[in-house]
């Protein structure tokens, strides 16, 4: 329960999807909802489903009216909302709100702490992207190279804090035993370019292509020389504008019967019949959920190795890390995890130690001092 004088906290995200961004904002709402410290809203487009998901919990939801959701009736209700408390920051989670964040901080005035949150590792390409950022008090970066990225924009390095995304364990399920002795590797992702799918589709073939080299060459070893592999498969989670093109590929490559394109799906309901995670983004990474999901279902992650990969995954610690955009690599990478199970013991105990210091708690803590910072 909190008190008159709690820190009032408003929330804003213009996402009309439940995506991982929104989650981490529910997150963060639920946390700071419990806490007698602060009190907080969740400002988003009426009808949007993480409206829904936060008033179910029985936190505050402020409905933003208007098709465009930063309409001057939206700034009102901002201000208005703003208004009711003693002390209040305004914390803004994906771009657009950030737009509107800046048009709020130069229309209250300093009244207002603004805070932003930066969850990808893109440069910051237009004057008004920019400014928008230049306009906050404070921004959070999910990891140190967006950090570094908000920085080389011009913010200054004392207004940057990272702050790693969380998940809650206790919504996950552990791996299940199929017992059908196949291997199956997953992948969780939208279908655009940044998340590597076409690069796994070159592997696949590399991966299927060596296969056929040790069958055909048993004799003198293979063309691996390393246990054979398992019965295997690809399992995509996912939708985008890049279904086609992929399909076509993976056709061309001759793959296409190794590989399921599940559509969107629950990544909880999916992760615990594969085997193995694979992350091949080729750029544009933030701080990954779907690694920490791997690692609390317990399987072993395979990730490419961006910085902010590296932010997370230690090489033969709690994942195998290959170069981005490397088909040849993540193939390799593939076939150790398939076909050697001490390594994937190792690696899912690596994952376990590791997913304790990414939990929403941890994430709604650091949060927390920032608001405090502020005050």
């Amino acid at each position: 329960m909190t008190t008159d004088t709690a820190m009032h906290i408003i929330l804003l995200d213009l996402g009309r999807e439940m995506r991982g961004g929104q989650l981490q904002v529910f997150y963060l709402a639920r946390a700071l909802h419990r806490s007698d410290e602060f009190s907080v809203v969740v400002a988003c487009p009426a009808g949007a489903p993480l409206a829904r998901e936060a008033a179910a919990a029985g936190i505050a939801v402020l409905p933003l009216p208007g098709r465009r959701s930063w309409s001057p009736r939206a700034l009102l209700a901002l201000r208005r909302e703003a208004r009711g408390h003693a002390a209040v920051v305004l914390h803004t989670h994906d771009a657009r709100a950030a737009s509107l964040g800046a048009l709020c901080k130069g229309t209250w005035g300093g009244s207002v702490p603004l805070v932003h949150t930066r969850r990808v590792s893109y440069p910051l390409g237009r004057a008004l992207s920019r400014r928008k950022y230049l306009a906050a008090d404070a921004v959070a970066a999910v990891s140190a190279e967006t950090g570094g990225v908000l920085a080389a924009a011009g913010l200054d390095p004392a207004r940057i804090t990272v702050i790693h995304s969380g998940i809650d364990p206790s919504r996950y399920y552990p791996r299940r035993e199929r017992g059908d002795g196949r291997f199956v590797f997953g992948m969780v992702g939208a279908l655009t370019p940044q998340k590597g799918h076409a690069v796994l589709i070159e592997a696949l073939s590399v991966l299927q292509a060596r296969e056929a080299g040790d069958a055909a060459g048993e004799a003198t070893g293979g063309a691996w020389n390393g246990a054979p592999l398992p019965p295997w498969e690809v399992r995509v989670v996912g939708e985008g504008p890049l279904f086609g093109i992929l399909l076509d590929r993976a056709d061309e490559l001759g793959v296409s019967p190794r590989l399921a394109f599940l559509g969107r799906q629950d990544s909880r309901r999916i992760l615990p019949d594969c085997d193995a995670l694979l992350v091949p983004s080729v750029h544009g990474e933030g701080s990954s959920g779907v690694i920490k999901e791997a690692w609390v279902t317990g399987l072993p992650v395979i990730c490419s190795g961006l910085a902010s990969n590296l932010e997370l995954v230690r090489d033969g610690e709690n994942g195998l890390v290959a170069p981005p955009g490397d088909a040849t690599a993540l193939a390799d990478a593939m076939r150790r995890v398939a076909t050697d199970l001490a390594l994937r013991a190792r690696l899912v105990r690596g994952g376990a130690v590791s997913v304790a210091h990414y939990t929403d708690t941890r994430m709604a803590e650091a949060y927390m001092a920032l608001y405090r910072r502020l005050r």
